[in-house]
């Protein structure tokens, strides 16, 4: 008997710490989900549809400008687009480009971003309708990406018709991001510092230039004009490698692509593009008539540009005496044979193969 009352007793000593034990447990699980449950209720009652489109910010504009990087990437890689403002917006919305996956877009998507919005709003037991990522990308999200001005390109986005409620039903939000018909959330993205997608894709690699402003980046009555009697402006022009806006003069026929159009070696969207351009201005207030032609100039000459040069030769390029330097109207007509008929004359006895139509002269020169 004695030894049963130790036994008894040794067991009784070494359960109770077990029973302290699961009795902590207990309590400290009772306190983490009663902790977990006021969370959740304060976030709810303080659920503001403005984080939401704080965050819908946010995602626009770190998804724009990986969108623009990857599409330079994919043309300089493999070859223009049939609608850069299209695959810019595919790619903002679901990362592909005419259908394929880019890598690059990987988790920085507006489906991705609507994907966790719905996981985030049921862990705080609100629920979103549409809730399908599929129907939100097909449905309820409006994306227009087109030039703002020659330097700059814009992207304005409108989540439509969505509807947030509670667990008993209770709506809590219902209707646009941002609110109001007309509103949009907009993101601007310069170029300056990218390689220029139509050099680089005409000349299969072999020659590139990276967008930088010159110094006159507008030429005109508002910002002045260069002078062909100059030297220091002529090397600006020649030696620089810069980029100009300038405007289309319709009268004349002659138009200057923007930054889509050279993703995609043509003009065939150049009105619209040129349209949605006066369209962003309007919505966000810019006073200045911008243009949204970008351009740059093209001397085949070993004194002044070897390596172009010696790219048009490896192409077996045909180079007419009369050319102008225009370098979208240059290149389409030396490798594609299209447009030749844009004629140029010597600028500068300084630089003599410097040749410019004379509608781009007046512009540039104002003579």
């Amino acid at each position: 008997m004695r030894r049963g009352y130790l036994l008894n007793a040794t067991v009784l000593l070494l359960a109770i710490p077990l029973l302290l034990l699961a009795a902590t447990y207990q309590q400290a699980s009772s306190y983490i989900i009663t902790a977990q449950s006021q969370r959740t209720l304060v976030e709810r009652q303080y659920f503001s549809v403005n984080g939401i489109q704080d965050d819908l910010q946010n995602i626009v504009e770190l998804s724009f400008k990986r969108a623009y990087l990857t599409l330079t990437e994919y043309v300089i890689n493999n070859d223009f687009v049939d609608n850069a403002s299209r695959e810019l917006k595919n790619l903002m919305i679901d990362g592909t480009i005419e259908g394929s996956p880019q890598e690059g877009m990987v988790n920085i998507t507006l489906k991705t971003w609507f994907s966790n919005t719905v996981d985030y709003l049921h862990s705080i037991g609100l629920e979103i309708t549409p809730s399908s990522p599929d129907e939100f990308v097909a449905n309820h999200i409006e994306v227009t990406v087109g030039p703002l001005d020659a330097f700059h390109v814009a992207v304005r986005v409108k989540v439509k018709n969505i509807t947030i409620t509670d667990s008993s039903g209770t709506v809590m939000y219902s209707g646009d991001l941002p609110q109001g018909k007309d509103q949009y959330i907009y993101s601007v993205v310069s170029i300056v510092g990218f390689e220029d997608p139509f050099i680089v894709r005409e000349l299969n690699g072999l020659y590139t230039r990276v967008i930088t402003p010159c110094r006159i980046p507008f030429p005109g009555e508002t910002y002045g004009y260069y002078n062909a009697t100059r030297e220091e402006d002529i090397d600006e022009l020649t030696l620089n490698w810069c980029y100009i806006g300038i405007p289309d003069n319709s009268s004349a026929g002659m138009y200057y692509p923007t930054i889509l159009d050279r993703f995609e070696g043509s003009m065939k969207n150049h009105n619209y593009y040129v349209f949605l351009s006066g369209q962003f201005r309007s919505d966000l207030g810019y006073a200045a008539e911008l243009p949204v032609g970008l351009e740059t100039f093209m001397i085949p000459d070993s004194n002044i540009d070897p390596t172009l040069l010696g790219a048009l030769t490896s192409l077996g390029a045909n180079v007419p005496s009369d050319y102008t330097s225009v370098s979208y109207y240059f290149l389409k007509c030396a490798l594609e044979g299209e447009e030749c008929d844009v004629q140029g004359e010597s600028v500068s006895t300084e630089v003599p193969s410097f040749k410019l139509d004379s509608v781009t002269r007046l512009l540039v020169f104002g003579e």
